[in-house]
């Protein structure tokens, strides 16, 4: 069995580090995967296609053109200009010698100058099985990657909240247009949330389309439990020290609600008692961390696993008050090092944790609950509970689980 893996990037951000989990742990139980990228180092059976002089020219010409449309048609303001993507330009990967011998076709996450709308009416047209990823509701959506409180998507996207001048015939109007029926033939989406299934259900796009729910790919041999105390000392943290992890890409990236973490840590009544480990950037915001009320230790962006590991393993907490994500990963990632996880019920958090279980639920977009969930789990997060929290993850997430479903489902759409 042949599977061509697309996807933007090859690594930054969520959706390329899943594809590229995937990829490898498919590999590992003896399929022959390509993933296939706009940008990225290359590697094993990975095909890069701006890896050439005429390939990374195309590309950064599709990116820019499609966000300088985008800025143009939003009344030349850049704000939302990356909270929205057209799809009007990319690259037609159809004729490419890892998707021309590809049995099965998976798409993940192919914005910002991979794939327009085009070319994936052109990968559909083989007549192959497409399987479909979200990352984000771009897919059920007609422009927006995250459509917060709008629910437009469920009736007929147009009069759109992320634009400068919103109408009845907008942008996200004419691209919706452009959409319909792009995923009636031949086309399986795998869900990595029941959040997400919901949103497939609700949207008019994709409302009735064939789905699985798989979750993602974590590394549980190198996420795994470590102990807490022998981390804290490499760390220099204090093994009395009631510490709280955050971590995003861009911890200031409003969709990650670091303003209702600080305001529940206000709230919750141990701000003194407790520290605060974060990671990630912090982009265009000096002040970000004069805003934090309680002691904390900034530890900037982190690639290395060992080094995530460490800093999971050292908290009592890890808190993603993000107002949605589809599947946390650093959620997945604390939790499969035995860290309670503390998460707002508005998103694919839900999938993950079970509440009072192996984390906390609080009620979205309650602060109050948030900071309630934060004294709850400072008192009662146990052995058991951490116990709990890496069982979790390793029976719905570790790679040759994730792999074996994929294999069934690839093969049920072969057969069929």
């Amino acid at each position: 069995m042949k599977v061509a893996i697309i996807n933007t990037k090859q690594s930054g951000g969520g959706a390329a580090i899943a594809a590229s989990r995937l990829h490898q742990a498919l590999r590992a139980e003896g399929v022959d995967a390509t993933l296939v990228v706009a940008e990225g180092e290359g590697g094993e059976a990975t095909d890069v296609l701006s890896n050439t002089f005429i390939g990374k020219i195309k590309y950064k010409l599709n990116f820019i053109g499609e966000r300088f449309r985008i800025w143009i048609a939003n009344r030349f303001t850049r704000k939302n200009l990356f909270a929205i993507s057209t799809a009007d330009s990319g690259t037609d990967i159809s004729q490419h010698p890892a998707v021309k011998s590809a049995d099965i076709i998976h798409l993940h996450w192919v914005n910002q100058g991979m794939l327009s709308l085009k070319n994936i009416e052109q990968l559909v047209a083989t007549g192959k099985p497409i399987v479909i990823t979200p990352h984000d509701m771009w897919y059920a959506t007609s422009i927006c990657h995250h459509a917060g409180q709008c629910n437009k998507y469920t009736t007929g996207c147009s009069n759109c909240p992320y634009l400068a001048k919103p109408s009845d015939n907008d942008l996200s109007a004419k691209v919706w247009k452009r959409k319909q029926n792009l995923y009636q033939k031949g086309v399986t989406f795998v869900v990595i949330s029941r959040w997400m299934a919901e949103r497939l259900n609700r949207s008019t796009l994709t409302k009735g389309v064939a789905y699985r729910e798989i979750c993602n790919v974590i590394d549980t041999e190198t996420f795994c439990m470590q102990d807490k105390s022998a981390c804290r000392k490499e760390l220099d943290i204090d093994a009395n020290e009631k510490v709280l992890v955050f971590g995003a890409a861009k911890l200031n990236d409003p969709i990650k609600g670091a303003d209702m973490l600080f305001s529940a840590i206000e709230k919750c009544g141990m701000k003194d008692d407790i520290l605060l480990l974060l990671f990630g950037s912090i982009k265009n915001d000096e002040e970000f961390l004069s805003r934090i009320p309680c002691r904390y230790k900034f530890i900037g962006s982190v690639t290395d696993k060992s080094k995530l590991v460490q800093i999971y393993s050292a908290a009592d907490i890890v808190v993603v008050p993000s107002h949605y994500e589809s599947l946390s990963l650093v959620i997945a990632e604390a939790m499969a090092c035995g860290t309670p996880a503390l998460a707002f019920d508005s998103g694919g958090q839900t999938t993950l944790i079970d509440h009072k279980e192996n984390g906390y639920l609080a009620h979205y977009p309650s602060v109050d609950d948030f900071a309630e969930g934060i004294n709850w789990l400072l008192q009662n997060a146990d052995e058991d509970m951490r116990k709990s929290a890496n069982k979790k993850i390793n029976r719905i997430m570790s790679p040759k689980n994730v792999a074996l479903q994929h294999i069934e489902l690839y093969k049920s759409l072969l057969h069929k």
